[in-house]
């Protein structure tokens, strides 16, 4: 079974994303793809999936542009391959020892390249642009989510949350026969802003909870009490913060070997309700005031707003990086990229 990611999302402070945690783990197998919009670093990655189909993977999507790959992590072979340039660009930290550079630019012919120069530059810097104005949307929405928090703590029923999350711990998360030790937290993207709205993948999970929470002050409680009580029950924990709020709001808990994950809608997520899936309705928990209730009314309005006009902006940035990934596929020679995915799935598969 495959897992579906974001390497990471926009955010008010640029390009976010959790991907540090699995790098940091020297027994894996690091190759950074390093090359230019168009020269074959997702094809690349498509083709290494597809050679492992077979096999356990946790595969990385771009918020950019969702079809397109930034990682794949082959998990039996505890290999990587991802995207090593902006806006997540990575640097050996154990050159050949752990990662290794591909230079996907090496494939590239120059010359031609150099004839669209001043295109080139002009979409380039036009694409740059939209991203730009993207983040001065997320800034924004930033902003409206972090007094919708502020508000709408002002009005929660602390003590009757507790009370449901402790049962809540106990009816879904049992001790385990055994004395473990406690487990740990590991910290992955399954939501990120996306050409197409605020999205998010969800797992493949037998239990499945939906945390219907427009205001979010009380889901994200909730599930920090979650995870800190699977983690004293040693089970390992993984967790999706919300990457549009400077707060580090939690905005998701899975449980893997339970099962069971916990995925907020907020007031920004557009998640289709199954009927396969249980509906933990949060509006109990907030005590009615008319001037907080108008203020969240307002927040949750404005956001949604941004939210579009973000989306918008990414995909006008989509739409000119397209037109610039023509000028490096122009320029690409195919042939060597396809000898080089071969060589690197042969060396794969001897680890």
């Amino acid at each position: 079974m495959n897992e579906h990611y974001f390497l990471g999302s926009s955010s008010p402070c640029g390009f976010v994303t959790p991907i540090k945690e699995l790098l940091g783990d020297t027994d894996n197998t690091v190759y950074l793809l390093k090359g230019t919009a168009g020269c074959g670093k997702s094809t690349l990655m498509k083709k290494i999936s597809a050679a492992f189909s077979d096999e356990p993977q946790e595969i990385y999507h771009c918020s950019s542009d969702p079809d397109s790959l930034d990682a794949v992590y082959l998990k039996n072979r505890k290999a990587i391959i991802m995207d090593g340039t902006a806006p997540h660009c990575f640097d050996p930290v154990y050159p050949k020892a752990v990662e290794s550079i591909i230079d996907l630019g090496a494939y590239l012919d120059t010359a031609k390249l150099r004839q669209n120069k001043k295109d080139i530059i002009t979409v380039t810097d036009e694409c740059a642009g939209f991203h730009k104005r993207c983040r001065l949307c997320l800034a924004a929405i930033s902003s409206v989510i972090s007094d919708m928090l502020s508000a709408a703590a002002e009005s929660l029923d602390i003590e009757k949350l507790n009370a449901f999350t402790g049962r809540t711990s106990k009816r879904l998360i049992p001790r385990k026969a055994e004395k473990t030790a406690c487990g740990k937290v590991t910290a992955k993207q399954l939501s990120a802003m996306t050409m197409n709205g605020y999205k998010t993948y969800l797992p493949e999970y037998e239990k499945i909870y939906l945390l219907s929470d427009s205001f979010m002050a009380g889901s994200d409680i909730f599930l920090r009490d979650i995870c800190d009580s699977a983690v004293r029950k040693g089970y390992d924990v993984i967790v999706s913060r919300c990457p549009l709020c400077t707060e580090m709001y939690y905005e998701h808990v899975l449980i893997p070997e339970l099962g069971t994950a916990f995925i907020s809608s907020g007031c920004i997520n557009n998640i289709t309700v199954e009927s396969s899936k249980k509906v933990i309705n949060f509006r109990r928990f907030y005590v009615p005031q008319p001037m907080i209730k108008q203020r969240l009314r307002f927040g949750k309005k404005a956001a949604s707003e941004m939210i579009r006009e973000a989306a918008s902006a990414m995909q006008s940035a989509k739409d000119i990086h397209d037109t610039l990934e023509k000028y490096y596929v122009s320029a690409a020679d195919f042939d060597s990229l396809n000898r080089l995915s071969y060589k690197l799935i042969s060396e794969i598969k001897s680890l």
